[in-house]
């Protein structure tokens, strides 16, 4: 019964494919954090939860996601309490993003991600507008384009030594005496946290991982209700190390199971796991990536997303376009290796 709720978001996906790769992402994400907590290392990001002027951020924001590719020709950007990207076609894809003075990331972050939704929906190829293929192949699939952009691109330390200058144009008192290494260590800070939404690379999956356990359960017939929050919290205690205070803080704090929304959760992190096989693959067809990024030539990036991914549209399943462009199917290897290399670079 599971594999048809998971279908309704990541059409021909079943648990039988799922559960061995998410048993062997959490398997190594749980000895991934085991080394970050071991490293003794405490990062600095402070400066980074300093005050800063709001218009500032919303137009350093709107005028970075400019550079890396989304087109205000066919769509804009405004305030919501929530980040959203929503599409009434290729010509008209419009992007929200929320501003806290003193997180700055939550509008710069939010709004990198929006546009990654963004650019996929003004990517279709122009033919398949107004029909079924002129849409996007899964969510798994629109979440990796959302999350290349704001984390294997923008929490790249190449990405910073492009960036830097130009948000320390926009706010020189906050980053007075800060390096682009200190920026990017600053956005990759790892520890576990109760709030799934707040988690960061590393244990976010870990999140999503319980909750796809406690959905199979339940679906199938495994778990009663009532047996949620107990289950929540031992697995809280299993993955993290941590217990929730209450339910607030644990199985209640998302919408989805409210809203019916079952077999959704895995989609988040099966788009982290294509957004690394992308960035790999990418990694291997444009030399020198890394100097690319930190050149600030987007559109590099952003033409092969386009030829390989986006403009697509629905004509193929993810499985197939996965399989395409990276000669292999989905797997967690490619993001446990990311995130390896990232703490080694974060954490030492």
């Amino acid at each position: 019964p599971y594999d048809a709720l998971i279908d309704d978001y990541e059409p021909g996906m079943t648990v039988e494919q799922l559960a061995p790769v998410f048993d062997r992402l959490k398997s190594g994400t749980t000895v991934l954090l085991d080394r970050v907590k071991q490293s003794g290392v405490t990062v600095d990001n402070s400066f980074w939860l300093n005050t800063y002027e709001s218009e500032k951020q919303l137009a350093f924001a709107k005028s970075l996601v400019a550079q890396l590719g989304f087109s205000f020709e066919s769509g804009r950007v405004d305030l919501s309490t929530h980040p959203f990207c929503t599409s009434f076609g290729v010509d008209d894809v419009r992007l929200t993003t929320r501003i806290r003075e003193q997180e700055p990331g939550a509008c710069i972050y939010g709004l990198m991600h929006e546009a990654g939704h963004g650019m996929y929906e003004q990517g279709f190829d122009r033919s398949y507008a107004r029909t079924p293929v002129g849409d996007a192949i899964s969510m798994g699939i629109h979440e990796s384009q959302s999350l290349f952009w704001e984390n294997m691109i923008g929490r790249s330390e190449p990405f910073w030594y492009w960036a830097f200058p130009r948000l320390a144009d926009a706010f020189p008192e906050n980053l007075r005496g800060r390096t682009p290494h200190d920026m990017y260590r600053a956005v990759n800070v790892m520890k576990p946290s109760f709030i799934r939404v707040e988690a960061d690379e590393l244990t976010y999956n870990l999140h999503i991982v319980m909750r796809f356990e406690i959905e199979d359960a339940l679906i199938n017939g495994r778990m009663e209700a009532s047996q949620i929050p107990a289950e929540w919290n031992k697995r809280m205690e299993q993955y993290l190390g941590i217990v929730p205070p209450d339910d607030a803080l644990g199985c209640l704090q998302d919408v989805h199971w409210a809203f019916g929304l079952f077999g959704y959760f895995p989609t988040y992190t099966l788009g982290k796991l294509y957004a690394a096989m992308f960035y790999n693959q990418m990694k291997r067809d444009i030399a020198n990536l890394e100097t690319v990024v930190e050149n600030g030539n987007f559109p590099v990036v952003l033409s092969w997303l386009r030829e390989n991914v986006h403009r697509w549209g629905k004509t193929k399943s993810a499985d197939q376009l996965v399989r395409d462009v990276c000669g292999r199917p989905l797997t967690e290897t490619d993001f446990l290796e990311y995130i390896s290399n990232k703490i080694e670079s974060v954490y030492t």
